[in-house]
């Protein structure tokens, strides 16, 4: 028994050296620095080896053999993975528009770009011209996917307990969630918001728009420009700035965290964060789009730090590396929460005109509802995607008539392919509700725990690393019910 506990141990420390390696380098890859597609590709090669190593040798602990199973999957694919990410970059342009009238307008800069550009026609000429190439970029993501499926298959051939190794089944067991739970969970979540949703986009977009809504005017287009008449009241504020000082007040340590928001070319659209090495080594990536979600998307990702480099540093490797989707997204979303509560926009973002406050207010509601009812569409096509066997031409299908289901928005199917998570990851969007959710029930307790002010109270942040501090064993059930209602009835109308 000290053998197989040793063996495991010497297995868990060599794959989290590779890992480190490996996401130091992917690392300057989305930062648009130099990098070392070798490296890369030997680190992906070292462990794969190590991960098939661990599926011969052992089937315990079983979170880890899960967690193994996924890694082999992932490592097997990453080459189509990267492959991907080089052809979005190359592929997905217009050649109809500029930037500025200097850069080119590209998959990387697409939401900079709709969010400065201020001619209709032109924003859809881009969108439609991005919506053809995605015919360069859909066979890789299918095949990636294919192989996806066929590699749990091998593993699943393997001896193991208690589960069916698939993209879908790997999914619920790490979220610890039932499919029929989680479908008619999400199922419920859009339903519930589209009413209201829709009444608010027909509102909202007469009202800054002075007209419908279009396909083209997607979620992250109106992510900014709901909030652009409020530019001069948050262009002073240094995101990070903000959100450091939040943090230390509640005395969580800042050295391990840095953060680039420089605007390179060949750097990642969206705000992410790296896990190089837990708790020490925590890398956030951020492109400015506008000044109010700057601030929101300087939160979300500082969440995930602070979340991070909370964690025992003592705990078994796969407790630390390898927590649950939706466990992983509740404090990012607590924390960029802060930037839409009432009370920290007045005393913090310095917010006191009354009806600017409430417009601020009425326009997150807004894009709250886009949120549940937009990654509800995206969730449930995802979910339908492994579950039913899709190809393109389907997939595109059932995610249009989601989509439109739930926003009444009518978009080309082969919007899909286009965001930054649907064709990258092999499941991932219904954890943002999930935690969502969650998210809210636990502001709920640091509310009842430490007052409306929260954030100020040390011991508010106390509570919190003591709750990050456990890594994948954090106890849901301390703050949790995954109450949908406390959550739907803020922002339902």
């Amino acid at each position: 028994m000290v053998v197989f506990d040793m063996n495991i141990d010497h297995w868990c420390k060599l794959d989290e050296c590779l890992l480190i390696a490996e996401t130091d380098e992917i690392y300057k890859k989305y930062a648009g620095f130099e990098y070392s597609d070798k490296i890369i590709s030997n680190m992906v090669e070292l462990r794969l080896k190590n991960a098939n190593l661990f599926l011969e040798l052992f089937h315990d602990p079983l979170d880890l053999y899960v967690s193994v199973a996924t890694n082999v999957v992932e490592s097997s694919t990453r080459k189509l993975e990267l492959k991907l990410h080089d052809l979005r970059s190359m592929k997905i342009k217009s050649k109809k528009h500029r930037f500025a009238d200097s850069n080119e307008i590209c998959w990387n800069n697409w939401r900079q770009y709709n969010s400065h550009e201020r001619e209709d026609k032109k924003r859809k000429e881009v969108y439609d011209e991005f919506i053809f190439a995605t015919r360069y970029i859909s066979p890789i993501i299918i095949k990636r996917f294919n192989e996806i499926k066929n590699t749990y298959s091998k593993i699943n051939l393997k001896d193991h307990k208690g589960i069916d190794l698939d993209p879908l089944n790997c999914y619920l067991y790490k979220e610890r969630i039932s499919y029929k739970t989680l479908n008619e969970f999400v199922t419920n979540m859009g339903d519930k918001a589209s009413k209201s949703f829709k009444k608010f986009l027909k509102d909202i977009s007469m009202e800054i728009l002075g007209r419908d809504c279009q396909y083209y005017d997607d979620f992250y287009f109106f992510r900014n420009k709901v909030y652009n008449e409020f530019e001069n009241v948050f262009h002073n504020i240094n995101p990070i700035n903000e959100v450091k000082r939040v943090l230390k007040t509640m005395s969580f340590q800042l050295e391990r965290i840095s953060f680039d928001s420089e605007d390179r070319k060949n750097k990642y659209p969206s705000p992410i964060c790296f896990f190089v090495q837990i708790p020490n080594d925590i890398r956030v990536l951020y492109k400015s789009e506008s000044p109010y979600f700057d601030i929101q998307g300087c939160f979300h990702e500082f969440g995930h730090a602070m979340h991070a480099s909370s964690i025992d540093p003592n705990l078994e490797y796969w407790k630390k590396y390898f927590i649950a989707m939706g466990i992983s997204e509740i404090f990012s979303i607590l924390l960029e929460r802060l930037t839409k509560n009432e009370n920290f926009l007045k005393s913090c973002l310095g917010v006191k005109n009354p009806k600017i406050l409430e417009s601020i207010i009425n326009r997150n509601n807004f894009m709250e509802l886009f949120f549940v009812t937009f990654y509800s569409a995206n969730s449930l096509m995802k979910m339908a995607f492994w579950k039913k066997d899709l190809n393109v031409d389907e997939s595109n299908k059932i995610y249009s008539d989601l989509v439109y289901r739930f926003t009444g928005i009518r978009i080309p199917g082969e919007y899909w392919m286009l965001h930054h998570i649907l064709p990258d990851s092999i499941m991932y969007v219904p954890s943002y509700l999930l935690a969502a959710v969650r998210a809210k029930e636990l502001e709920a307790s640091l509310q009842n725990k430490f007052g409306e002010k929260w954030w100020l109270e040390k011991e508010a942040g106390r509570y919190l690393k003591n709750l990050m501090f456990m890594g994948s064993d954090l106890d849901l059930s301390s703050f949790s019910n995954l109450d949908k209602n406390l959550y739907l009835k803020e922002i339902v109308r």
